[in-house]
């Protein structure tokens, strides 16, 4: 890895508009990765030292349809962000895009827009629960394989049948970049759980191992994330009988016709 004085900062955009915050709780697996948290830590401890070479210069930037403070997924719940960039003034060219799961009937246009344009020079899209049918909106997941939340998995098979919405955790697939010599990739995830699991394997898949348990996973008390798969503890169609043991172990292979009706009118565009 190259010096932090001269490495250029990864820049990490999240859709966080209308979301859940556990949605976006990956990035503070980033953020104990950045240099200015590694700055912090060894003032506080020297033994870290050794590994302050793989410290990473991130740059967060933080979307909404305005830069005036913006609601998370429950309006009037007097918790909100102030974004950084709008849509529109977002750059396209990222390096990792994070979109979470928003409320269904939360789709701006400038958002639409943004997605479809940043799809082809952000190498890496991630999303969390729902935020998979969000960038599905654009149509962009045509002939991908997805996951997204458990509960809207039957109702995404039935609305979207020209992506294939698989049962797992979270899901890497392959997607296209313009950059040459480059492969771009899509990671999806289930509920807002899986997608912290997502994000771990990712950093210590493309980071220093050391370097991402000890100061991004242990730090958070996530260094179990990393004995767990992409897989659920039970199949779909095992769902009916019931398992406390079981984490999200529900039988949603049929969605309601609520659900079914409420995505029909989101992705009207089909």
């Amino acid at each position: 890895m190259a010096s932090s004085t001269t490495q250029k900062p990864l820049r990490i955009a999240i859709m966080l508009e209308a979301v859940q915050m556990s949605d976006i709780l990956g990035i503070d697996i980033f953020a104990n990765l950045s240099t200015k948290y590694m700055e912090m830590a060894l003032q506080l401890s020297p033994k870290v030292a050794p590994l302050a070479a793989h410290a990473i210069p991130i740059e967060f930037l933080y979307l909404a349809s305005t830069l005036e403070p913006s609601d998370f997924v429950v309006p009037g719940n007097n918790f909100q962000f102030l974004p950084t960039h709008t849509y529109d003034t977002c750059p396209r060219d990222l390096d990792i895009l994070l979109i979470g799961g928003p409320l269904l009937s939360h789709r701006p246009p400038a958002a639409d827009r943004f997605m479809k344009e940043a799809w082809l020079k952000t190498p890496v899209v991630m999303t969390t629960c729902t935020g998979s049918l969000w960038l599905a909106s654009t149509g962009l997941l045509e002939g991908k394989k997805c996951t997204t939340n458990r509960e809207f998995l039957g109702a995404a098979r039935s609305i979207l049948p020209g992506i294939e919405w698989v049962d797992q955790a979270w899901v890497a697939e392959e997607k296209p970049l313009e950059a040459k010599g480059v492969k771009g990739e899509l990671w999806t995830a289930g509920a807002a759980g899986y997608g912290l699991q997502m994000i771990a394997h990712y950093c210590l898949e493309k980071f220093d191992n050391e370097f991402v348990k000890f100061m991004g996973l242990e730090g958070l008390n996530l260094h179990n994330t990393t004995a767990k798969d992409q897989f659920y503890p039970a199949a779909l169609e095992d769902a009916k009988q019931p398992d406390t043991r079981r984490a999200e172990v529900k039988d949603v292979s049929s969605s309601s016709s609520f659900v079914s009706r409420f995505l029909k009118g989101v992705f009207s565009w089909k």
